[in-house]
């Protein structure tokens, strides 16, 4: 957790800073947005997706909460990935296992110290929002808008412990991280794309963003099958995590390998 305390008030404020900005600017802007989005044409408008801009609720999950899950992915990814492998690549991990501890037990508390600093991270995030609420007198949802936030932590879990074994699968930060990355950018372009096309709603389950039910918190109508999901792919990914990295050994090539290119050049006498 000191490790990634400049990580965490970076985010948080940060996320906060523009969930505050956004919470502000409800009352001058949701006038505005109905008609706007009542003009777009029918495929912008299924692009965006429907939400009553009129309420609070509406506003953010618009303006905010279809954005911020991919947002924290960054976050989640960088960290996750470098929970194991980082500490291979700084050459730190043969002096923790140096230690009176197992390896199971150096991965159990890795992981609730992520945790509790991704709680810590949403938690300064949310109250971006609580103030504003309280200033501007939109006290009634803060209910809703909990749930909401709590939804995060199950799918940035769910993505973090991805990217954690991904990496180590490649003995690679940078590889655990860019499929990641371009899983998700894939995956949020598609959802987003999906009010355009029935085909992509029938094969939505297989998006990964499609699991952050907030937006559907705010709406009432979180999908428990999806939720449910999320929760038990977070415990299988961390036990995959955790009987990979107790029988592998440390600081060796990974299980899979990425194809590289290679360019010859040639010299002066050859054809």
């Amino acid at each position: 957790m000191r490790d990634l305390r400049v990580q965490v008030l970076s985010w948080g404020l940060g996320m906060g800073a523009m969930l505050a900005l956004t919470v502000f600017m409800f009352p001058s802007l949701a006038e505005l947005y109905g008609p706007l989005i009542d003009g777009l044409p029918e495929a912008w408008a299924g692009f965006i997706g429907e939400a009553d801009t009129g309420t609070i609720e509406g506003f953010l999950s618009l303006e905010f909460f279809s954005r911020a899950p991919l947002a924290f992915a960054v976050f989640a990814i960088l960290s996750g990935g470098s929970l194991i492998v980082g500490e291979e690549t700084n050459g730190t991990m043969d002096l923790l296992l140096s230690q009176p501890i197992t390896r199971f037990r150096l991965l159990i508390v890795k992981f609730s110290a992520f945790t509790a600093a991704l709680v810590l991270m949403i938690g300064i995030t949310a109250l971006g929002f609580v103030i504003p609420a309280i200033l501007i007198g939109e006290v009634d949802s803060f209910g809703r808008f909990g749930n909401a936030f709590l939804l995060l932590l199950p799918f940035e879990m769910m993505v973090a412990l991805a990217a954690s074994l991904v990496a180590q699968l490649f003995a690679s930060r940078l590889a655990g991280g860019t499929i990641l990355a371009g899983v998700l950018v894939a995956s949020y372009m598609l959802d987003a794309l999906s009010g355009l096309s029935q085909a992509l709603v029938e094969i939505r389950p297989l998006y990964i963003t499609s699991y952050f039910q907030g937006a559907e918190a705010l709406s009432g109508d979180v999908s428990w099958g999806y939720l449910g999901f999320s929760l038990t792919a977070v415990v299988l990914l961390a036990t995959a995590n955790v009987l990979f990295f107790v029988r592998r050994d440390v600081g060796v090539d990974g299980r899979l390998r990425l194809p590289r290119l290679r360019f010859s050049r040639a010299g002066a006498g050859e054809k």
